[in-house]
This record gives structure tokens, C-alpha cells and sequence, in this order.
């Protein structure tokens, strides 16, 4: 009986740590560039998740919690879309920062001129460890 246990308690442990690994998180582009300085961002399979934006010199400019409207947690097939306005700021090379529970990405905006371009690829993509219970 206690071995029929033991086996039991892995095997609900190893399905709770491949379904946790199966649910990654994925951050994509909508939009590359804008005639308007605007560019938008999706976020895909998150549920919430701050997103920053700095300047050339690491200066916080905007920082924000974002979230799906699901209520069930275990669900994690929605996507959030924000659409943040460069008009108010110079040209320059902006860094966009999103970062959920397990991973931390960043994407640079280049604004030059009328317009506002988010690179294709980030250029930096850090998981972050995450404990199971």
C-alpha cells in the first residue's frame, strides 16, 4: 500500500512539473512600425505582467501592470495588446521591458523622425526559475 502511494505522489509530481513547463510564456510584435510614432505589443499566453519602458540611459519612463480578463489562472491561452504613443518623446532608442513569472524580455524602439520601429528579435530573453510546490 505505501509503495502504491509513493508511486502516486511522483507520478502527480511529474505531470504538475510537465504541465508547468508545457504552458511557456510567448511575447510577440503586432505591429513593426507606425507613420504615427506608435507601436503595439502583445503579450500571448500571460495572464498579467509589468511592462517598462526606458530611455538611452536606463531612466524609467513608463511602467505598468497589465492583465487578461480570465478569471480561471490554470488557463493561460489569452493575450494582452497595449499600444504605447512615442509622440511626446525625441528621437532616440527606447528599451520596452515586459516581463511575466518566468521570463524577462527585452525589445529596443527606435524613433527617429514620424516614426517608431520595435525591433524584430529581443536582445535579451532571461527565464527566470520557478519553484513547484
Amino acid at each position: 500500500m505505501k509503495k502504491i502511494l509513493k508511486l502516486s505522489f511522483v507520478l502527480v509530481v511529474v505531470l504538475i512539473a510537465m504541465n508547468t513547463r508545457a504552458t511557456g510564456v510567448k511575447f510577440s510584435k503586432v505591429e513593426k512600425a507606425s507613420p504615427k510614432k506608435m507601436v503595439t505589443f502583445a503579450l500571448n499566453d500571460v495572464n498579467k505582467a509589468n511592462v517598462s519602458i526606458y530611455d538611452a540611459k536606463d531612466k524609467l519612463l513608463h511602467t505598468e501592470k497589465v492583465y487578461t480578463l480570465n478569471l480561471n489562472p490554470l488557463k493561460s491561452g489569452d493575450k494582452i495588446v497595449k499600444t504605447y504613443d512615442f509622440n511626446p518623446l525625441a528621437d532616440g532608442v527606447y528599451t520596452l521591458v515586459a516581463e511575466s513569472k518566468t521570463k524577462v524580455v527585452k525589445y529596443e524602439i527606435i524613433v527617429v523622425n514620424e516614426t517608431a520601429t520595435i525591433m524584430s528579435d529581443p536582445y535579451s530573453e532571461v527565464y527566470k526559475t520557478v519553484a513547484v510546490k
